[in-house]
């Protein structure tokens, strides 16, 4: 973004601290009175004036103050925030919190939930660590009758996959055991994309039965994100935004569907760091009066998940470096356990 002139800067700093307290637009006469600018209030309203000129501030109503848009939250995180941290003493009491819990990554997962909504006062979900994709190891073909077989799918990571399979030809008990067999040894330990770049020779069912592994797969990759945890929902009900509003409900409700969820975890794909979206940067139109903080954490060979959801007047100095920091742990917790 561009960057804006230093006193332009403070004052938009000023305005999202005071609006993220307050929830009450803030007035150029209560910057002026309130902190020592050293300039006059009438350049304090042609600095607010240019702000908003420019997008990083709105008025609600003509005679209001001013309140902080998505491009004025996007500024303060990306430009003002100069990487904000925990202090030690709150490092150290969310250290306590994990290392007093169990060897358990399900457990971890819960754990990072209730962190993040108690520090936070937001909603908070996570994922358990999980392989990023999954990888083949064994698969077995059953005759069950004259057309009818059974496909049995284990992979790597501990699932099995099962279907029933018609076949247009009948196939005996040995053909169905020595074409798993070729296709153990072919596949074994790759991922779905991998089995596709195979260039095998192969008879029409071989082929059938290869497309069948990398759909059952390539669904497992989707599905990385099936479990997760939820919590903070009486945090919402308090919000200066929600209370007696259908926000509210449209919102609780979308979270209920998980393929909402589903998707912003998604949109992380394999990335490290911290991701930002803020309102109206959000896909969902339920979600562009909320912003959203999520990390990855883990290891290459199990990762998982976590992150806030908030209105867009969320404490970003505080959430950021939270979320950021209990990823941290996490990433610590599982190469403890997978490494």
């Amino acid at each position: 973004m561009a960057e804006l002139p230093e006193r332009r800067e403070t004052i938009l700093k000023i305005i999202v601290g005071e609006y993220v307290a307050s929830a009450t637009p803030v007035a150029s006469e209560s910057i002026a009175r309130g902190y020592s600018l050293g300039i006059s209030p009438a350049t304090t309203r042609h600095e607010m004036a240019r702000l908003e000129e420019e997008g990083y501030i709105a008025r609600p109503h003509a005679s209001a103050g001013s309140i902080p848009s998505d491009k004025g939250y996007r500024y303060y995180v990306e430009c003002l925030l100069k990487e904000a941290k925990l202090s030690q003493e709150e490092q150290l009491a969310i250290q306590r919190f994990f290392y007093q819990a169990e060897q358990e990554p399900e457990k971890w997962a819960r754990l990072a939930v209730t962190v993040l909504t108690q520090r936070l006062k937001n909603i908070a979900l996570a994922t358990p660590p999980h392989a990023p994709v999954c990888h083949f190891r064994h698969l077995e073909l059953i005759a069950l009758q004259e057309l009818l077989i059974l496909f049995v799918l284990v992979l790597q990571e501990g699932k099995i996959r099962q279907q029933l399979l018609a076949l247009e030809q009948a196939a005996s008990q040995d053909e169905l055991t020595a074409l798993a067999n070729r296709l153990n040894a072919a596949y074994q330990g790759l991922t779905y994309s991998q089995i596709g770049a195979q260039e095998l020779e192969s008879s029409p069912i071989e082929e059938r039965i290869s497309g069948i592994i990398m759909q059952v797969m390539e669904a497992e990759d989707k599905q990385q994100y099936e479990q997760f945890y939820l919590d903070g929902w009486r945090h919402l009900v308090s919000q200066a935004e929600f209370i007696k509003s259908k926000k509210m409900l449209h919102l609780i409700e979308a979270l209920e569907e998980r393929s909402i969820l589903n998707k912003l975890l998604s949109s992380l794909g394999n990335e490290s760091g911290i991701k930002v979206t803020i309102g109206s940067e959000n896909e969902e139109e339920v979600l562009q009066e909320c912003s959203v903080i999520l990390s990855n954490y883990g290891t290459q060979g199990r990762r998982g998940a976590i992150g806030v959801i908030a209105p867009t007047r969320m404490p970003y100095s505080r959430a950021i470096p939270t979320v950021d920091y209990v990823s941290t742990i996490m990433s610590e917790l599982v190469s403890g356990v997978y490494a």
